[in-house]
């Protein structure tokens, strides 16, 4: 066998996380959707809590061009008959979203009636799959020793979730 040399990567190219230019990659997308970052989207269950965001996704964002409102109108895709819960308690979600990213920043909500994309429903149900006693068990043996139980016991937590989201090297 000859001795081939090595090849080097093409001019310009270093290898990148895809986290790095995710953003860059789906900007167009929630841009004509009237997002300006995938923020809303990813923090909408800690932002109206778990119950609802299993039964509700923010669909767009309008911000007004004549200049005479402050905040924008923020459209929500409601499953079912939630859709009046979600009325009732729209002041309460405007108020905690603005909360979240400044005060005004969402003026209004306008709810619409329908059904949620399946994809959502399968990353919500993922998200809120408890952990087995025995996933956080196996997380706190790997941690070792710990002066603060309540700091351990978070840890185990947060790496069971993260055992669980990486695919098994076996």
């Amino acid at each position: 066998m000859r001795d081939i040399p090595q090849t080097k990567p093409a001019r310009g190219y270093q290898g990148r996380a895809v986290g790095s230019v995710l953003g860059r990659i789906v900007a167009p997308t929630l841009k004509r959707r009237g997002f300006r970052e995938i923020d809303i989207l990813a923090h909408w269950p800690m932002i109206v809590g778990p119950q609802l965001a299993a039964l509700s996704c923010p669909e767009r964002i309008s911000r007004n061009g004549r200049g005479t409102e402050t905040g924008a109108l923020l459209t929500v895709k409601v499953e079912g008959a939630m859709a009046l819960e979600v009325q009732h308690m729209s002041p309460l979600i405007l108020e905690r979203i603005n909360q979240h990213y400044g005060a005004g920043s969402i003026a209004r909500l306008n709810i619409v009636q329908g059904p949620l994309p399946l994809d959502y429903l399968k990353a919500q149900a993922a998200r809120q799959t408890p952990l087995a006693e025995t996933e956080i068990a196996e997380a706190e043996a790997a941690l070792g020793a710990f002066h603060n139980r309540r700091l351990k016991a978070a840890l185990a937590r947060l790496g069971a979730r993260v055992a669980r989201r990486r695919p098994q090297d076996k």
